[in-house]
């Protein structure tokens, strides 16, 4: 443990070059000096061109706070991180040459040369110490203050507090007079000491005990100021600049976290050790991490990233003030966080009405009240969105000025009102959009001081000269006015309603899409479940609690298909089963993790119309094809879209004077398939291009569906919850990158002999170990050669990717469709090596046409055998019993004796 003089050294010597560590340079040199070495300027919403990839608009945002960086771009690599990694972005070097670059900037910036250590102790005496040292140095002051101020020690006791069991301190109003003249300014330098106009200082919280504030390395960066005599006004202080938390940052050991509204009530909670009324354990600072908000709209940036960052955590407890601004907070904090992080439980604990926790402690002598307390938390019941009463309807036009006093009224498109100081005209049947060469109105004037007159109405286009200037003159003269005022006014009212036309037309364009950008919360908690261990198992775990039944295998596979969108080379998914198997469901379910900007859902398509897409607009996208039927006339640019990643189609055109000439129509890719079809054998050229996922129609999966759908319409389900998940889900995909993968092993993977086509199925394989490479791209060290950024395989990916595609590979591997297959096995998992059509058909309850088709299939590949009479006994024989496991096992030790190998190397 260092002494404070210690480690003032210890700051003040980080200047030397030599002896920096990265936290010292992080400490010393900000993103925005690094920002301006470059001579990089962000825009006033810290935003700025990237640097690492070709930026029309501003992509890169920078936050200052936390000295970090996030591109949001697409199209770049750079990802998100710090004023280090943001170095070597630039510079193209290793981290080594980055640490060496940041750490010559700090010299510049600090405008310090290397130094003896002589000279560094000469340092301390002149200049002002480093915030950290002087923090630490002035709170152990203020410690030693505290137990000889007997009104400090009496106001703790007031509040049930213990000051032996506490880091706090006591500021006296003249603390500062026997201190020396440089601690003094450089207290002075932090806002300790505020210089006084006359002469001398005067104390930033006076009177006050004091809480250290500390940073993610339990060092003092700020302090929290309670007063002791004033209890209504001015009764909390904080730093300038205020950072850090209180006690500290939660331990990465965090299961559960308790969030207070003050620091007071944190302390409440801290000093309730164990006590003889407790076994080992139950104390709520053995059991429980606490947290203090700095009040109800306390929840900063910093307390948000400290949660998220916590891997083990498991459920968060509110427990907040039990006052109308206690409830608000409880219901806002739960809403933030529950978005942030869907998958951990939120607790509130209720405390009686108009009580906060150290009121609670305060008026109960049982020492175990507050651990009760948090022991009766409750799940949170009520919404965060509070009704409103509904508002009134209010018309989508509404009445404006216009540059000349007049009003012009559009509320009613189909009565449109033009109202100055004499006239009010009126369009009946409103006008027509389309054709900009024209308008064709009915109007009705009024005259609005001589209501005994008769109104004028007109039906004329107000672009015909001769029927504009014969509505002038009928007006004049009915109402016996100005001629030149009519124009003025005819005029304006032209002007509006060509305004009014114009709008309207706008709002029919349809609009550029713009991609949903995440907040920072958003996109921290995304990539930090994407840095978590077991990720597949994870990823499959959240699958299945956005409704997701069953399908453990078939989801997962499809998800991780989906994100391969991204990457240059995509993979394409086919989902088979019978009718009403559920495999469009299971497509459409699993696209719901997919943001809707990246998917293009089809449920029939003409022939032609993929080649009308922009060239751009297909690009990364995932095609979602509810049944393949409905896009026939479309397999082959599909199938081109799938395989060349592009499109093209020539055409001949007439120009402007009539001539023909050729033009060449241009789509590119790459995009994602993905299908659904019961007929695997006549879009058997499409199915070779795609990982063929077959559903589960066991009997097991149809009692799960029903359950969820039993519980879906009781009001079991929380569909809430669920939508979270699908949130995170869209979340963790707008953070994945697209970068280049490189595996090692390839080389050392072969296909099973058995396989039909093995050169389709070894690039899906491949592929798809791609897949899982890239899914865990935040967990891979990203290196850099002649190509660019780029990833590795590991054998844990390959692994994964066989035990995934094993059943994939088995269907491969076999020349019956699946459903045939899954005929024959039934029968012999049942022990039927003989039987009659008419006796299985009855025992299994199956579709007369299911099942010819079956027989037929398995007896032309030779499975079966019949004999008797085709009309009458017709008896079939199963040729092998055990032909399928044999080939399942042949492949299984295949892929073993791979991964075996790729280990041994």
């Amino acid at each position: 443990m260092l002494t404070t003089d210690k480690l003032c050294l210890q700051l003040i010597s980080t200047k030397n070059f030599f002896s920096m560590d990265i936290a010292d340079i992080k400490q010393h040199l900000t993103i925005t000096q690094v920002l301006q070495h470059y001579g990089l300027t962000p825009d006033k919403n810290q935003r700025l061109n990237c640097p690492f990839h070709p930026d029309k608009t501003p992509s890169l945002q920078v936050y200052p706070k936390t000295n970090t960086f996030c591109c949001f771009s697409s199209n770049c690599t750079a990802g998100t991180g710090d004023q280090i990694q943001f170095i070597e972005l630039m510079e193209k070097g290793s981290k080594h040459e980055a640490l060496t670059k940041a750490a010559a900037m700090v010299n510049k910036v600090e405008g310090v040369g290397q130094k003896v250590e002589g000279e560094a102790r000469r340092f301390i005496t002149t200049e002002p110490l480093e915030k950290i040292a002087i923090l630490t140095k002035a709170f152990k002051t203020f410690t030693k203050a505290l137990p000889v101020t007997k009104k400090a020690v009496e106001y703790l006791q007031s509040r049930g507090l213990d000051y032996k069991l506490h880091e706090v301190g006591y500021i006296s109003a003249q603390y500062h007079k026997e201190l020396t003249k440089e601690f003094i300014e450089s207290l002075a330098k932090q806002g300790l000491l505020k210089p006084l106009p006359a002469k001398g200082y005067s104390p930033w919280a006076k009177d006050c005990v004091v809480f250290p504030l500390k940073n993610q390395e339990n060092k003092i960066v700020s302090l929290y100021g309670r007063s002791t005599t004033n209890q209504s006004d001015s009764k909390h202080f904080y730093l300038s600049n205020r950072s850090g938390l209180y006690p500290g940052y939660p331990s990465l050991q965090t299961k559960q976290l308790i969030l207070t509204e003050s620091i007071i009530d944190a302390a409440s909670l801290l000093q309730q050790v164990e006590h003889p009324g407790l076994r080992a354990g139950e104390a709520i600072k053995s059991s429980y991490t606490i947290l203090s908000l700095y009040g109800t709209n306390g929840l900063t940036e910093e307390h948000l990233k400290a949660i998220i960052e916590l891997p083990q955590l498991e459920e968060i407890i509110l427990m907040l003030d039990a006052d109308d601004a206690g409830k608000a907070a409880t219901a806002k904090h739960y809403s933030t966080i529950k978005n942030l992080l869907p998958h951990v439980r939120i607790t509130c604990v209720p405390l009686p009405e108009g009580e906060d926790i150290n009121s609670v402690l305060c008026t109960h002598d049982n020492p175990e009240v507050l651990q009760n307390l948090v022991d009766s938390r409750t799940d949170f019941s009520f919404s965060s969105e509070k009704e409103s009463p509904a508002a009134e309807a209010i018309p989508a036009d509404t009445s404006r000025l216009t540059t000349d006093g007049s009003r012009f009224i559009t509320t009613n498109p189909e009565l449109l009102i033009y109202d100055n100081c004499e006239l009010r005209i009126e369009v009946w049947g409103g006008i027509k959009i389309t054709g900009l060469d024209r308008m064709k109105v009915t109007l009705k004037v009024l005259h609005k001081q001589r209501s005994g007159l008769l109104p004028v109405r007109h039906s004329f286009d107000l672009y015909h000269r001769q029927q504009t200037e014969q509505l002038i003159q009928t007006i004049g003269e009915s109402f016996d006015m100005n001629i030149k005022k009519i124009e003025t006014t005819i005029g304006a009212f032209t002007n509006e309603l060509e305004n009014y036309r114009l709008q309207k037309l706008e709002a029919l364009q349809p609009k550029e899409k713009t991609g949903h950008e995440l907040t920072a919360g958003q996109k921290t908690a995304a990539i930090n479940e994407l840095k978590k261990p077991n990720l597949l198992q994870r990823t499959n775990e959240m699958i299945g609690l956005t409704g997701i039944t069953g399908e453990e295998q078939n989801r997962l596979i499809a998800y991780l298909t989906y994100c391969t969108r991204k990457q240059p080379i995509p993979l394409h998914v086919m989902f088979l089963g019978s009718s009403g198997s559920g495999k469009t469901y299971l497509q459409e379910k699993i696209s719901e993790l997919v943001p809707e900007d990246d998917k293009i859902e089809i449920t029939q398509i003409t022939e032609n119309a993929l080649y009308y897409f922009k060239q751009e607009e297909l690009k990364n996208k995932l095609i979602l094809i509810e049944d393949l039927d409905g896009a026939m006339t479309v397999f082959y640019p599909l199938r081109e879209l799938q395989t060349k990643r592009r499109i093209s189609k020539t055409v001949t055109l007439k120009d402007s004077k009539g001539n023909l000439k050729t033009v060449t129509i241009m789509v590119e890719g790459p995009v994602c398939v993905s299908g659904c079809t019961t007929k695997e054998k006549i879009y058997e050229d499409n199915a070779n291009r795609c990982i063929l996922l077959y559903t589960d129609q066991t009997r097991d999966q149809d009692k799960r569906i029903n359950e969820y759908q039993t519980k879906l319409s009781g009001g079991e389900v929380n569909r809430d919850r669920e939508q979270q998940y699908k949130e995170l889900f869209k979340n963790i995909q707008r953070v994945l990158r697209p970068i280049n993968i490189v595996n090692p092993y390839a080389k050392y993977i072969a296909l099973p002999e058995q396989v039909f086509k093995p050169r389709r199925t070894m690039t899906l394989l491949l592929g798809f170990i791609e897949a899982v490479t890239f899914y865990h791209q935040y967990q891979r060290e990203v290196k850099k050669d002649a190509n660019g950024m780029y990833i590795t395989t590991t054998i844990e990916d390959i692994e994964s990717s066989f035990n995934l595609l094993k059943d994939v590979l088995f269907s491969k591997s076999d020349e019956l469709t699946k459903a045939a297959r899954e005929f024959l096995e039934l029968l012999k998992a049942q022990g039927i090596q003989s039987f009659a059509a008419k006796e299985i058909r009855q025992k299994l309850r199956l579709n007369p046409s299911n099942l010819k088709r079956y027989l037929i299939e398995l007896e032309r590949y030779g499975y079966l055998k019949g004999k008797g009479n085709r009309y009458r006994n017709y008896e079939y024989h199963i040729v092998s019993m055990d032909e399928y496991e044999q080939l399942k096992s042949s492949i299984d030790r295949h892929l073993q004796d791979i991964v075996t190998a790729i280990k041994a190397i």
